[in-house]
């Protein structure tokens, strides 16, 4: 459904002339804003989805009076926006001010604490601010108002503010939220609206309302998964051993054998030997001792997890996460599943979020939402998740020449958990090999698990330079991607739904083809059962369509998404697994791309790439 025309708008548009696309995008953007109503936008890499929308957001929000959210999965996309508001900044007098805001341990220039992981840190930044002990943050109490370079620092993006601020001995974090509270304009992470705690907290402290707000949710078929990994936990033996040591190096009386004694406990009780070695939990399944003095509990663990870091100087605590675990337990409800589970010689108690109704319901209290991504149809689906069946929606075609990209289909193989065996792993590198022997230039190979990666990546006689490995820390994983974009004539393999796979821009055509090795389907168990039963009953038996196979398929086409990011970008797309001819999974691809059988693709793709 598309909102009705609007009458001619003079867009805030940082470039002399918008495409076609984006004049729509922002005409459609403003019009849903007229009516007070959010927007659904499924816009394809190329469209200029960031321009338009906060050009359309911004225009519509100086000339109400209201304030401009912008919202990414991850620090690391922010970029966009900083450059967008600054190239309107430098443009335009439209007395606009914005601020780039990350999280509080993100922006933390204390030596002291900045090390510190999780609720530690958090913890840690309390007491030193309650005590007076942090010079850097008494140095930014009495500043009424940040100076001209402060702000300056602040629209130039989080990291030059944190390196501004270091130098100037005041807190980045106290810096950004005064500069906020005089922001028209605020990019923040998705964690600041969609963690309900941190949401009421940062609203307050900089002094916004939702009801007087534009909330632009980027990457927004994300929302509702990334919500609900906010509100679930788990507490595994390892875990209560770790923190029983931490106990006795403190030499502290707390005793938490009664934590082992309930996992044990509901283990023996529950999962059957012969079982697939999980099982549902009950409240009647839990004592009623551990959820009658939460607070109390809770509060003495988290004094013990601070002595236990001031004392041994740890960068985080196992007693810490017990304490966030025993409040969960003590409220979950029918939108959690409680799973026990055995794992090798250990046992882990799961409390998964299926729907998270809190956080969705928050989004309604804004003037509107703007929802966008390259990837979010089915539309109606997203905006029945989410609670805006009203909404206005808009989906726009892939902006460049549709002969500069080729999609086939390999039928021969296949990732299905039962085809998994070493012949199968053999023939799926093989045939990557002899792809990659007719194509000149980088060649991307994504896959479903780094169980299947690795499986085949054992087969693979042609030298693989660029690997994702599943313990990589984010800042390896940067530097892969630097060395990748800089080579000329290597494989890449990684996962899909991941780092390397998602939010990603692999400018200037540096990748020629993009190989997609199986589905990315969750592998069912308890959690995913109980997921799709709760939606069933909440959607009317579209549980396993929205928890399983459309999240499934569009990883894959985010991964393959990957390669054209411009006009004259020119690439193969290889879609290797039987199951992609099936109506069930082809109905929902054939939205963002057809896929062609042939046999010969080998020959196909070649002749392709001699044409580049």
């Amino acid at each position: 459904m598309h909102n009705p025309k609007v009458p001619t708008v003079d867009f805030k548009f940082r470039f002399a002339k918008a495409r076609s696309s984006q004049e729509r995008m922002m005409l459609d953007i403003y019009g849903a804003l007229a009516q007070g109503k959010s927007i659904f936008i499924n816009a394809p890499t190329g469209v200029g989805k960031t321009d338009a929308s906060i050009s359309a957001c911004l225009t519509y929000a100086v000339e109400h009076d209201l304030d401009v959210f912008f919202l990414t999965p991850k620090n690391s996309q922010h970029r966009i926006a900083v450059e967008v508001l600054k190239g309107l900044r430098s443009k335009f007098s439209m007395g606009v001010k914005y601020i780039d805001v990350v999280g509080k341990r993100n922006m933390c220039v204390n030596p002291e604490i900045n090390l510190l992981e999780g609720e530690a840190f958090y913890k840690s930044c309390e007491q030193l601010v309650k005590n007076r002990r942090c010079s850097f943050y008494e140095n930014s109490r009495d500043m009424e108002k940040p100076d001209f370079a402060l702000e300056e620092a602040g629209m130039s993006g989080h990291n030059k503010l944190f390196s501004e601020s270091f130098d100037r001995g005041v807190c980045a974090y106290e810096i950004s939220a005064k500069l906020a509270r005089e922001a028209n304009f605020v990019i923040a992470d998705y964690a600041h609206m969609l963690n309900p705690f941190i949401m009421k907290a940062f609203l307050k402290k900089i002094e916004h309302s939702l009801k007087d707000s534009i909330i632009i949710w980027d990457e927004a078929h994300n929302i509702s998964n990334i919500a609900a990994s906010y509100m679930s936990t788990s507490l595994s033996t390892q875990a209560i051993q770790r923190a029983s040591e931490e106990l006795t190096a403190i030499r502290s009386g707390i005793d938490l054998g009664y934590l082992e004694y309930l996992l044990s406990g509901l283990a023996d009780a529950k999962v059957k030997v012969d079982g697939p070695g999980e099982a549902f939990v009950e409240k009647k399944d839990i004592p009623g001792m551990l959820t009658t003095n939460t607070e109390e509990v809770c509060d003495q663990l988290e004094k013990a997890a601070m002595e236990y870091i001031n004392n041994t100087e740890a960068k985080r605590s196992s007693l810490m996460h017990i304490a966030r675990f025993l409040r969960a337990l003590s409220s979950f409800d029918d939108s959690n599943a409680v799973i026990v589970s055995r794992y090798g010689k250990g046992i882990k108690l799961s409390i998964s979020c299926l729907y998270p109704s809190e956080a969705i319901e928050s989004m309604k209290q804004a003037y509107a939402n703007v929802f966008m991504s390259g990837t979010l149809l089915p539309l109606k689906m997203h905006m029945e998740m989410l609670g805006f069946q009203d909404a206005h929606s808009a989906s726009y075609p892939m902006p460049y020449p549709k002969e500069n990209r080729i999609c086939l289909l390999d039928k021969e193989v296949s990732t299905k958990y039962t085809s998994r065996t070493p012949d199968q792993f053999r023939s799926i590198a093989d045939r990557i090999a002899s792809v990659k022997d007719r194509v000149s230039g980088n060649v991307a190979v994504f896959f479903p698990s780094f169980g299947v990666l690795n499986s085949v990546r054992r087969h693979m006689q042609r030298q693989v330079r660029f690997i994702q490995r599943e313990e990589m820390r984010s800042l390896q994983v940067e530097q892969m991607i630097k060395e990748f974009k800089e080579s000329d004539d290597n494989l890449l393999f990684a996962v899909m739904g991941g780092s390397l796979s998602e939010g990603i821009d692999y400018a200037n055509n540096i990748i020629k083809g993009i190989i997609i090795v199986g589905i990315p389907l969750e592998r069912p168990n308890l959690e995913l059962q109980a997921k799709v039963e709760y939606l069933n009953k909440k959607f009317g038996m579209k549980g396993n369509e929205y928890a399983y196979l459309i999240p499934g398929v569009m990883k894959a086409v985010q991964a393959a998404g990957r390669a054209i990011r411009g006009e004259e970008d020119r690439a193969f797309i290889l879609f290797m697994d039987k199951r992609y001819s099936w109506s069930m999974y082809r109905s929902i691809i054939s939205d963002f791309m057809k896929i062609e059988d042939d046999s010969d693709y080998i020959s196909r793709i070649s002749k392709f790439m001699e044409r580049s």
